[in-house]
Formats: structure tokens, C-alpha cells, sequence
């Protein structure tokens, strides 16, 4: 069964941790039917690793790891392949008590039409 991570940088603010919690049920309508789970790079729980744990034991057998980050950086390309064991070519198959799961590395949102459309909106608001 398919899965996917959503993964955020951690706070030490409460609103963070709430908005990937409804980022993530919002995604669930787009990922129908699948295994959609949090996991936070530091300061909140769970952390990335027991996100995966979490959904390999509801059945995901390939999960897509998704950075819920703007831009590429250190974070995205270093800290969170190190958390699940590194990828090669965006992929990798990892054990997880002893059950095999294939991760999909997912790239960080990026310049995207849809964003500036919502920073738009944000501008809107306050005319």
C-alpha cells in the first residue's frame, strides 16, 4: 500500500506542528485512501523515522517522503535523506522491523504558480 511523510522543520511554537496536522488531512484528499502521516527534522513529534515506522506498520509498503519546505537547502538535501538512510536517485529500500519499505524522495515545493497565487491572495486580504 502506498503512503506518504509529510515532513516539517519542528517549532517550538504550537501553530507549527497544527498546520502540517491540517496540511496532511487536507492532503489526504488529493492521496485518497492512503497512509499519510507527519514526522518533524527536530523540536516536535514524531520525528521522520517513527512517522515511517508509524505507516509501515498500517501496511505502507512504499511511501513517499515529501519536504514541506519552500527551497532546497541543507535540510532538504542533507539532513533529511540522513534521517531515513540516504536515497539514490530520489529512491531507496530500507527495513523497518524487518518488513522492506521503498521510500520516494520528493522534492521541496519550489517556485510554483500556485504559491505566488496564495501570496497574491494574502496581498488581497488586505486591501
Amino acid at each position: 500500500m502506498k503512503g506518504a511523510i509529510l515532513v516539517g522543520h519542528g517549532s517550538r511554537l504550537s501553530y507549527n506542528k497544527e498546520l502540517l496536522i491540517k496540511l496532511s488531512e487536507i492532503f489526504k484528499e488529493y492521496f485518497d485512501g492512503k497512509i499519510i502521516e507527519i514526522g518533524f527534522m527536530e523540536m516536535n513529534t514524531p520525528k521522520i523515522m517513527d512517522a515511517v515506522r508509524s505507516a509501515a506498520k498500517k501496511g505502507a509498503d512504499e511511501l513517499y517522503i515529501i519536504p514541506v519546505f519552500l527551497a532546497k537547502g541543507v535540510h532538504t538535501t542533507e539532513d533529511i535523506p540522513n534521517e531515513v538512510g540516504g536515497f539514490q536517485n530520489g529512491k531507496s529500500i530500507i527495513d523497518v522491523d524487518g518488513k522492506k519499505v521503498k521510500l520516494i524522495y520528493c522534492e521541496p515545493i519550489g517556485p510554483d504558480r500556485r504559491i505566488a497565487e496564495i501570496l497574491w491572495d494574502r496581498v488581497q486580504e488586505k486591501y
